[in-house]
């Protein structure tokens, strides 16, 4: 598992590097003089992406070194029929997304989520959708006065 966590830790910090010097400053404009650039939540963003990427390398490797290496496979089987699960979810919310509406998209996501994670109560699989996309809907809508499509 350390090996992995080396790896992807290696591969997010390349990741957060790109985006911090490559594709952010390409693709988002700096914005005007006296005004908050469109930059920075993206940038801080890749920044803590970054940190946290060095952070998981650093740690797992002091960590073989005290240890040892380990063998096998770190991803376990249940881990992988999870992770298909959860992509099937996102499969089946974007399709939603594209040929009913975002609040069908929305509430897939969050009950397919839900479902695949386990979750067998039905009030809570109806409250939370709800509850989190009635939210949504009073922050957007009627706090900012903006539309979500």
């Amino acid at each position: 598992m350390r090996r992995a966590n080396v790896t992807s830790g290696i591969v997010l910090a390349i990741f957060g590097l790109v985006m911090l010097f490559a594709v952010i400053p390409v693709h988002i404009a700096p914005g005007p003089e006296g005004v908050m650039s469109p930059r920075l939540v993206p940038a801080m963003m890749m920044i803590v992406v970054t940190g946290l990427a060095v952070l998981l390398v650093i740690t797992n490797l002091r960590a073989e070194r005290r240890s040892g290496p380990e063998a096998g496979s770190p991803v376990s089987r249940s881990a992988l029929i999870a992770l298909l699960k959860i992509g099937a979810v996102f499969a089946l919310a974007i399709v939603l997304y594209l040929w009913l509406s975002p609040l069908a998209a929305g509430a897939a996501l969050i009950i397919g989520a839900l479902v695949a994670l386990g979750e067998r109560r039905p009030f809570v699989i109806v409250l939370m959708p709800v509850a989190l996309l009635t939210a949504l809907w009073l922050l957007f809508y009627k706090l900012l006065g903006t539309a979500i499509v």
